[in-house]
């Protein structure tokens, strides 16, 4: 009896779930946007049906989601987001944020908007980041193929399409948040943006509006430089990126049907060619593998191997000297040269920073590249 007491009483203690919510019952935010007008702030969130997600994950239901996107503005990001909590109805959790957009007007608010933001406890370091130069409200609007989980847009998952076209790499808030704070690192903020010209569905008058990556901004600093479109970035992907699982790389030929390969793992070697004349002068060894997506066979025509390398070989090195020399002409520091001197040569750098920009002094002498065809597909083209 006296067992069946001392239960009880310990029962009594006990808190249980008494304050639990359901996902219903809170504004979850997946999403936030921030831009920047005049003299004040306007932030942008997107909320995720959670219970809507699990609904269509267990029936196998293709009903489309319903977004909800708030608004808010103020002389600060935090006023801005505690502008939204005024019509938010219920509490606002900031704990699932898995991208953070930020408008090209905002770029030039890097260290305040980091600093307002690392404040809360609840927003992680692992958030996706981008820019834009397009309406947040369009890229929050933007659709899924088939109806999926709207936790499966592009900007939750880039790692997946990167893995299948490795064309922008995208970079977490940690990265960029380090990046800002050191004295010579650019790095490269991918930009996101919307298109209604590439899927269309099987409904009337339908045309998909579709999340994708066209280039990136470079940041130096917290300091945007400029913006790079995709398709002038090759050399920056080749000689920056820390992996690359496969990017396409087409090759000329003088009957119009082009070649192409895979490019895949590059590895670059960068080393200070001694100098008197006051400029940094640097030589370029890159080393990357390839794997020949189509080729075209027919009569006096040929595709040999070491014929698509000797090709792919002049087009890169063609690539780097005119990006760099066009980043340099916009003082952009597309390729990272000033980091890569900060980190091996310090002193060198310390004396060029005493005297000016660093950019401006260096220079690209010679840019070496060996592209070595490692799978020859079988299936050629007539």
């Amino acid at each position: 009896m006296k067992a069946i007491i001392i239960v009880l009483v310990c029962s009594l203690l006990l808190t249980g779930c008494w304050d639990l919510k359901a996902v219903q019952d809170m504004n979850i935010v997946t999403a936030l946007g921030i831009d920047y007008e005049k003299d004040h702030y306007v932030v942008y969130v997107k909320l995720t049906d959670f219970s809507a997600v699990g609904t269509r994950e267990g029936s196998g239901e293709s009903k489309p989601a319903s977004t909800w996107i708030g608004i808010g503005k103020g002389p600060t990001v935090l006023l801005a987001i505690n502008d939204i909590y005024r019509s938010a109805q219920h509490h606002t959790l900031w704990t699932h944020v898995k991208a953070i957009v930020i408008t090209k007007s905002a770029l030039g608010k890097l260290e305040d908007i980091f600093d307002s933001l690392l404040r809360s406890r609840e927003l992680r370091y692992t958030s996706w980041v981008y820019g834009t130069d397009k309406p947040i409200t369009s890229i929050f609007m933007a659709d899924t193929t088939l109806n999926q989980s709207p936790l499966l847009l592009e900007m939750f998952e880039p790692k997946e399409s990167y893995k299948q076209r490795s064309a922008t790499m995208p970079i977490q808030l940690q990265k960029l948040v380090n990046s800002i704070r050191e004295p010579a690192t650019s790095v490269l903020l991918p930009v996101l943006s919307v298109t209604d010209r590439k899927w269309v569905a099987n409904q009337k008058d339908k045309t998909p509006s579709m999340m994708e990556l066209t280039g990136v901004f470079v940041i130096n600093k917290g300091t945007n430089e400029g913006s790079v479109a995709e398709e002038d970035m090759m050399g920056a992907r080749l000689i920056r990126y820390s992996h690359m699982v496969r990017y396409p790389l087409s090759l000329p030929e003088k009957n119009g049907r082009n070649n192409t390969l895979n490019l895949t793992s590059p590895n670059t070697k960068i080393s200070l060619n001694p100098d008197t004349s006051g400029s940094i002068n640097l030589n370029i060894n890159i080393t990357v593998n390839a794997t020949v997506l189509e080729t075209h066979t027919g009569k006096g025509y040929a595709a040999t191997d070491h014929a698509m390398e000797q090709k792919a070989q002049a087009i890169l090195k063609e690539d780097i000297l005119k990006e760099f020399n066009d980043a340099k002409s916009k003082h952009i520091d597309l390729f990272g040269f000033e980091e890569w001197l900060y980190r091996h040569h310090y002193d060198l750098w310390k004396r060029t920073v005493s005297r000016g920009p660093v950019l401006s002094k260096i220079n690209v002498d010679d840019v070496k590249v060996k592209v070595l065809i490692t799978h020859s597909n079988t299936y050629t083209i007539e």
